[in-house]
């Protein structure tokens, strides 16, 4: 067994894997603990991921309406709060979460921290018509991918204040986004492209696009229709290449260095390849919509484990779509066809022996 396996589990791997078949730090929120405790691998392995709760309105996470919010409310009329089908998600230093849902053709912020809720655009540009993907920027700008419109729009003010778009005339259907912090890069995925367009984080001027023919030997495209991207803490970038079946993995600099994953229906393969996200131990985190599951590899792509499986249970998902890991290493999958988002726990090693 490699270092980077022993360092997630301490006993061997192949329980986990028939499981699988079958199915700036921020302040700790604290809610109810879930009736059952629902963790993965089951006993006797040591667990490694933990249910905490699920997440489809303010009240899930004791935001609760003041007077004043809900006078403001019956005077403006009724506001949609319950997520219907969430798609990409973040959360900031604070501890906001952001979701961004289709339905609503907006983004629901989650301020547990504040007891606040609020969504926006408040009032929706013209062009904003099918929100897929968000990322947070410097200067408190919010970046929101825009798949039909062919923009990302760009937000300030928690999202309260719309200060344009970028990438008219360039993009066509953009959807997963990332900041690299390393690079100041904003990252957009164009799926139609097949390529990865990179602006300046700082300035919104374009840099360059990754991807184009000619990027890799003979006529092999770096990327067939990509969908979501991640960056991990060293800039390292992973990038879903959906009807490649597989992860591939650049440097900070976007050079390709390898990938993992294959066509197919057993452990370490992919049928729909979406949300992405790493940890603090650098674990790579893989949404497979059509398996119903998260599965888990090392850095050179090793499949440590998997949990979910379809269904409405909690612990289950119904056609999951994206992934996001926090600072305290809480992970949160948007659930899309059982309209709500679910929270987990990656548990380190030493967390397991307190």
């Amino acid at each position: 067994m490699s270092a980077a396996k022993r360092t997630f589990l301490s006993q061997p791997i192949g329980t986990a894997l028939l499981f699988m078949l079958v199915g700036c730090a921020q302040q700790p929120q604290v809610f109810a603990p879930p009736a059952v405790d629902l963790v993965w691998p089951p006993a006797p392995e040591t667990p490694r991921i933990r249910f905490l709760y699920e997440l489809s309105e303010p009240d899930d996470v004791n935001i609760r309406s003041g007077w004043l919010r809900r006078l403001v409310g019956a005077i403006r009329g009724r506001q949609e709060t319950r997520v219907s089908k969430p798609y990409g998600l973040t959360s900031d230093a604070e501890g906001r979460l952001y979701v961004v849902d289709n339905s609503y053709q907006a983004v629901h912020v989650f301020d547990s921290q504040n007891n606040n809720y609020h969504r926006f655009p408040e009032k929706r540009p013209e062009d904003f018509i099918n929100p897929v993907c968000v990322a947070l920027g410097d200067a408190g700008r919010i970046f929101v991918s825009d798949s039909v419109a062919g923009k990302v729009h760009v937000f300030a003010g928690l999202g309260r204040q719309y200060l344009g778009s970028i990438g008219a005339g360039l993009l066509q259907r953009p959807t997963g986004l990332a900041i690299n912090r390393q690079t100041d890069d904003l990252l957009v995925l164009d799926t139609v492209a097949s390529t990865l367009v990179v602006y300046d984080e700082g300035n919104l001027n374009l840099k360059r696009v990754v991807g184009n023919p000619g990027d890799l030997p003979g006529d092999e495209l770096l990327f067939h229709a990509p969908t979501n991207i991640a960056v991990a803490a060293d800039g390292q970038v992973y990038v879903s290449d959906s009807l490649n079946f597989r992860v591939q993995i650049l440097n900070s600099e976007l050079e390709l260095i390898g990938g993992f994953g294959a066509a197919g229906d057993g452990p370490g393969s992919f049928s729909r390849p979406k949300g992405l996200a790493t940890d603090s131990d650098g674990h790579v985190y893989v949404i497979d919509a059509l398996f119903d599951n998260v599965q888990i590899f090392d850095e050179q792509g090793s499949l440590l484990l998997a949990f979910g499986g379809p269904g409405n249970a909690l612990g289950k998902f119904w056609l999951p779509n994206a992934i996001h890991i926090d600072a305290n290493d809480r992970i949160y999958v948007s659930d899309a066809y059982n309209q709500r988002v679910q929270v987990f726990q990656y548990l380190k090693l030493e967390e397991n022996t307190k």
